[in-house]
């Protein structure tokens, strides 16, 4: 608990509180939804959705301030998810509005570090992806979980 404060005093996160923060990544993730979390393994600060979401810089993790995508390489930018619904895929895209480079997690599947993730555009998708869909369409991408 303390680093996860001290990491989010030095980077100057204002709004997060050390309950937010501590909530966030003790949680399980619920059946039907997905979680995004700001640290690898499921854990930091995290985002329990039930929907497609177009752009990540326009949502907050649980109980804080902070979007989910602060520009490209921000530490507190998603680096690991977890689809826990049972009958959907769920495809994560490196651009708003489901475009651009992205990968799939297979149903009830999960990505402990996105670090392990190379996209088409090289490099990987640590802290730099900015969408989700469940069930999606136009995504071609490898499969992961």
């Amino acid at each position: 608990m303390k680093k996860i404060a001290s990491v989010l005093a030095a980077v100057g996160v204002a709004g997060v509180s050390l309950v937010a923060a501590e909530g966030a990544a003790s949680a399980a993730c619920r059946a039907d939804y997905a979680c995004m979390y700001s640290a690898s393994n499921y854990t930091g600060l995290k985002r329990e959705d039930f929907s497609s979401r177009t752009n990540w810089g326009q949502i907050t993790y649980n109980g804080s301030s902070v979007a989910l995508y602060r520009g490209d390489g921000s530490q507190l930018n998603v680096s690991s998810m977890q689809n826990r619904d049972p009958n959907s895929y769920i495809a994560v895209y490196y651009n708003s509005g489901h475009a651009g480079p992205c990968f799939r997690i297979r149903p009830n599947g999960s990505v402990p570090n996105f670090q392990t993730i190379r996209l088409s555009i090289g490099g990987d998708a640590n802290d730099r992806m900015n969408s989700h869909k469940f069930n999606p369409t136009n995504c071609t991408g490898t499969i992961y979980g």
